[in-house]
C-alpha cells in the first residue's frame, strides 16, 4: 500500500509525510504520536491524513470526521485547559469496539493545554494502549508536556516556512493571493509575516472577508501609539470603539505581538529578521519609547491575550478583558 497518497496536498513536510507513510506501510506505527507546530501549520490535516491511510477505504468519511471512530478531543466549553473529565471519557471509549473501523482514534487537539493532573491521567493508558487505538496529541509546543508523556509518543515537529516559500506557494496556488501581491504588495507581505510561517494561517488570513490587512496594521499603529501614552482609558475606548469581529482580533493581537518581538529584539541588539516592521530604523525608534521590562510584560500579555481569545468569547467581553490586560501591562 502507499499510504503517502493519503498525504496529497500537504505542501511541505517531505521528511515527515515519507516517516508516516513508510511507518503505515510497514505496520509500526507508533501507537501515539505528538504533532507540534504553530496554528495553521497543518496538524489537523496531518492526523487526519493518518487516519485515511490507516482506513483507505473510509478515507473520505474520515477527514470530513464523520466516522464515530475518529474523535476529536479539546477542553470542555467555557475552560481554558483541558482537564481530567475529558481524558476520562476519552480512556473509558478507548476500550469500546470501534463502530465500523478496525481502529479507534483519539485526537487531541490543543494537548498543550491539558493539565497535570489530565497529562497524568492520559500517561496510564500511553504506558498499556488497548489494541488497534491510537492517539494524536496536536500541539503548538510540545515542551509544554509532561516529560513522561513526550518519552511515550515521538514528537514530529511540523514545517515552518520561510516568507519566500509562503508566498511562491500561495501566488501559485490562489489567484486572490496574486491579485493581491500586485496590487497592494505592503499588505501582502504583512498577511505573510503573521502567518509564521504556517500555511494555512496565511489562508485563513487571505480568505478573510471581515479583515483588511491594510487597514489592521493602522489600528496596530493606533494601539501601539496609545500604549506608549500609557492612557489606559483610550486603550479602553480604543476596543470597544472600533467594533471588532473575532478574525480581525485575531490578527490585531498578533500584529502586536510581532510588533513586541520586533522591538525587544532592538533592544537586544539584534534588529534582523523583523515581522512587523518593514524597516529597522522604525523598530528602533518606537523601541526607545518602551522600558524593555515593558516590552517583555507586554510581550507576555499579548501571548495570554492570544491564549484567551482560542475560548469561545464574546467579542465585545473579550474586548474589555484585552484592555485591562495591556493596561496593567504598561504599568509594569
Amino acid at each position: 500500500m502507499n499510504s503517502a497518497r493519503f498525504f496529497d496536498g500537504l505542501f511541505g513536510n517531505e521528511q515527515l509525510i515519507t516517516y508516516l507513510s513508510s511507518a503505515i506501510d510497514e505496520g509500526n506505527l507508533p501507537h501515539a504520536l505528538i504533532l507540534e507546530g504553530v496554528s495553521g501549520s497543518g496538524k489537523t490535516t496531518v492526523a487526519l491524513s493518518v487516519c485515511a491511510a490507516l482506513e483507505p477505504e473510509y478515507a473520505d468519511k474520515i477527514k470530513r470526521l464523520q466516522s464515530p471512530d475518529v474523535t476529536v478531543h479539546t477542553a470542555e466549553e467555557g475552560k481554558k485547559t483541558i482537564g481530567i473529565a475529558v481524558i476520562r471519557d476519552l480512556k473509558s471509549k478507548a476500550f469500546i469496539k470501534p463502530q465500523e473501523l478496525s481502529v479507534r482514534v483519539f485526537i487531541i487537539d490543543e494537548a498543550s493545554t491539558l493539565t497535570t493532573e489530565a497529562q497524568n491521567a492520559l500517561l496510564k493508558i500511553l504506558e498499556e494502549p488497548p489494541k488497534n487505538v491510537y492517539f494524536l496529541l496536536l500541539c503548538d509546543n510540545a515542551s509544554a508536556l509532561l516529560p513522561t508523556v513526550r518519552s511515550r509518543a515521538p514528537v514530529l515537529r511540523m514545517s515552518v516556512f520561510d516568507d519566500d516559500s509562503l508566498s511562491q506557494y500561495l501566488i501559485s496556488s490562489s489567484p486572490k493571493a496574486r491579485i493581491m501581491s500586485e496590487k497592494n504588495p505592503d499588505a501582502f507581505r504583512m498577511l505573510i509575516r503573521s502567518a509564521e510561517g504556517a500555511i494555512g494561517a496565511a489562508e485563513a488570513r487571505l480568505g478573510s472577508k471581515n479583515t483588511s490587512a491594510e487597514k489592521l496594521r493602522e489600528k496596530t499603529d493606533r494601539l501601539l501609539d496609545l500604549l506608549i501614552a500609557a492612557k489606559t482609558a483610550d486603550i479602553l475606548l480604543f476596543f470597544i470603539s472600533s467594533g471588532f469581529a473575532r478574525d480581525e482580533l485575531d490578527i490585531l493581537i498578533l500584529n502586536l505581538e510581532c510588533a513586541i518581538r520586533d522591538m525587544l529584539k532592538c533592544k537586544y541588539g539584534a534588529p534582523k529578521s523583523l515581522t512587523y516592521f518593514f524597516k529597522s530604523d522604525d523598530a528602533e525608534a518606537l523601541s526607545a519609547e518602551f522600558a524593555k521590562s515593558t516590552l517583555i510584560s507586554l510581550f507576555d500579555c499579548a501571548e495570554k491575550i492570544r491564549t484567551y481569545l482560542t475560548v469561545n468569547v464574546n467579542a465585545s467581553n473579550f474586548c474589555v478583558r484585552a484592555a485591562d490586560m495591556l493596561s496593567d501591562a504598561i504599568k509594569h
